[in-house]
């Protein structure tokens, strides 16, 4: 028989590989060395991301029996839990389950499915060619323009082909057991970090986790992000067992259900070492898993998706790895670097994690949902959603956006990676996108002429400013298990470091652009310093001390987006005036949801509504067309 590719591994990464290959018309044999149902050590948590990859695959109708889990619950040693809410939900499913409904969705649209242990590639570092394997106790070889390695974290496909080098491997590992007989388990994936060693003194790079399965049931595991021998492991996981009962009431009547299972983790992801001329690695053979919590199933079923469009594009040309490297370092770089050099030697992000634990600042807000939601925990945004506009536009925005979206990710890669997913582009536009929008909206299609050249650079320079204002927004006492205020260390360095970009960036268009982000910079200074030495402010200067800190969120990317089309000088003022009054409102609203304090609602309220009229009012100096209806929606929407 002759394949298009050959899938080793019919885990999440193996089947989503094979299934959307199947799908695209490809012949694709995917090997298991072992028949389903089978059993995988897991913590069996499928987070929305995973969610959606599922529902790609059309497997999400057939899970109507799984545990739907509403969002992640986070304690934090010596801070107490929080609870973040999915917008949307995810799952709980033994991977006993799980991996066989996945195999036989990808046998459903067309992949062929054989039990064989497979012994090695057919070639080596230098290019691969086809899989040896035992099968019926009989050596088969079989030939294939490419092999995905969706073997798991002892991949032996990447050891013989040279991309597991012991001296840079690092391994982590984990171990789960079941649990019956829990009181009143939680719609929600329960984290607990970090845990400790065997003297209760010394923090480790660790976490335990429980996940609901129903029932009274639950997916009890531990995690260690770094060596440590068997005996080892199954002292932390007793302990973390011994004191859930503390931790949770509900667990002084749960009995175990079968013995303990461990696994290693993989985290040594690297683009680079995804792949030889054909052959790819996805999933943990890749070293896709979470630094920060585990996870893996979501990258496991993406990287797997990913594999297969690049193969599918590319045949029946030469498989070779570097359009897959880059597609997954566009989409997993920074991330698994940062938890990966974070957690070994537990130092910035988690020591940021850990001292800013409750503190909803927009910075410490983001850097929880980088590290420890990167698949959506909804969490407080800077800004509210864009609303809607006709779908051309939309479509035109969005691929700026994307542009903006690269060079963000581009300028904090190699300094900063944390950050590097920053600035998603959601389906819906929504709040983290309204920045940019506003400035690409005015400066590429109020003018109706040539685009300025630079305007996803000065977009990009705008989101930045902000960001570099936002993380300098108050000091506060912290506690951390260091003693040090790492938080507001923290807050210098990334404001000094993205400053220092959006001014790079601003300085390309010259001098009236940087007198511009100077002005907005100066303005946000000013009245932060006011607030902290006037005290009380009456409202028509609490409101004048609000236009001036979000000169750079609101006021700024208006004036630069009036700027860049060409505009008249009268447009540009009326412009940054429509900005200034449309960020006076909505902070104004902000106040009324979080409490208004001493201030009475009714009069925040009709001051925010007195704002959005003056920005509506500022408009009046625009042609009619989308991007003024949008605006006007815009001002509209604030109350």
């Amino acid at each position: 028989m002759s394949f298009d590719a050959v899938v080793v591994g019919a885990g999440p990464a193996g089947s989503a590989a094979a299934y959307h290959l199947a799908r695209r018309g490809r012949s694709v044999l995917l090997v298991e060395r072992r028949a389903f149902p089978r059993d995988k050590c897991c913590g069996d948590g499928l987070t929305r991301g995973a969610v959606r990859q599922l529902a790609e695959m059309g497997v999400l109708p057939d899970l109507a029996d799984a545990q739907r889990v509403g969002g992640v619950r986070v304690h934090m040693r010596g801070k107490g839990a929080r609870d973040f809410p999915y917008s949307g939900f995810g799952l709980v499913l033994p991977r006993f389950d799980l991996d066989a409904r996945l195999c036989a969705r990808a046998v459903e649209a067309g992949a062929t499915l054989w039990t064989a242990q497979v012994s090695g590639p057919i070639g080596g570092p230098s290019g691969v060619r086809g899989i040896e394997m035992i099968r019926d106790g009989r050596r088969t070889r079989v030939e294939a323009p490419v092999v995905v390695a969706a073997d798991g974290a002892a991949s032996r496909l990447a050891r013989q082909t040279g991309l597991r080098s012991p001296g840079r491997e690092w391994t982590g590992f984990a171990a789960r057991a079941y649990y019956a007989g829990i009181k009143g388990t939680d719609d929600l994936l329960q984290i607990v970090l970090p845990l400790t060693d065997v003297t209760d003194k010394h923090l480790l790079p660790s976490y335990g986790w429980i996940f609901p399965l129903g029932q009274g049931r639950a997916n009890v595991g531990v995690g260690l992000f770094g060596p440590m021998n068997p005996e080892g492991l199954r002292g932390m996981f007793d302990r973390f067992v011994a004191d859930l009962a503390e931790l949770d009431p509900g667990f002084a009547t749960a009995t175990r259900e079968g013995p303990m299972s461990g696994a290693p983790l993989r985290l040594d992801f690297e683009p680079e070492r995804c792949g030889v001329p054909g052959l790819l690695l996805a999933g943990d053979a890749a070293g896709l898993i979470s630094p920060f919590t585990g996870e893996g199933i979501s990258y496991a079923l993406e990287s797997g998706a990913l594999a297969a469009a690049h193969i599918d594009a590319t045949l029946p040309g030469p498989i070779l790895p570097g359009p897959y490297a880059r597609r997954l370092a566009a989409r997993y770089g920074g991330y698994f670097e940062a938890g990966r050099h974070s957690v070994r030697r537990y130092q910035l992000a988690w020591r940021v994690l850990d001292a800013t634990f409750d503190d909803d600042r927009p910075l410490f807000t983001l850097c929880r949902r980088l590290a420890l939601f990167p698949d959506g925990a909804r969490t407080e945004l800077v800004l509210p959603p864009l609303p809607p506009s006709d779908p051309e536009l939309s479509r035109m925005l969005r691929r700026d956006l994307l542009a903006v979206a690269e060079l963000l990710a581009d300028c904090v890669r190699a300094d900063w990676p944390m950050f590097v997913r920053l600035s998603g582009v959601t389906d819906d536009l929504s709040a983290q996108t309204v920045r940019p929008s506003v400035l690409l909206l005015l400066a590429s299609y109020l003018g109706g002429g040539e685009r300025h050249p630079l305007i996803h650079a000065l977009a990009a320079a705008a989101d930045l400013g902000l960001l570099a204002a936002l993380a300098t927004d108050g000091t506060r006492e912290e506690r951390s298990s260091s003693g040090l205020p790492w938080g507001n260390r923290f807050s210098v360095l990334v404001a000094d470091f993205f400053l220092a970009r959006a001014f790079d960036f601003a300085a390309k268009a010259g001098g009236a652009v940087t007198a511009d982000f100077s002005r907005a910079l100066a303005a946000a200074c000013q009245a932060r310093a006011r607030e902290l030495r006037a005290g009380e402010l009456g409202l028509p200067e609490y409101a004048e001390m609000l236009a001036g800190k979000l000169a750079i969120a609101f006021e700024l990317p208006c004036r630069l987006g009036a700027r860049l089309s060409g505009a008249p000088p009268a447009t540009v003022t009326a412009l940054a005036a429509y900005g200034r009054h449309l960020g006076v409102s909505f902070a104004l609203i902000d106040d009324l949801r979080d409490g208004p304090g001493g201030a009475d609602p009714a009069e925040l309220r009709a001051l925010a509504a007195e704002h959005a009229g003056l920005a509506h009012a500022a408009l009046s100096v625009l042609p009619a067309g989308p991007v003024v209806d949008l605006l006007s929606a815009l001002s509209g929407s604030v109350v």
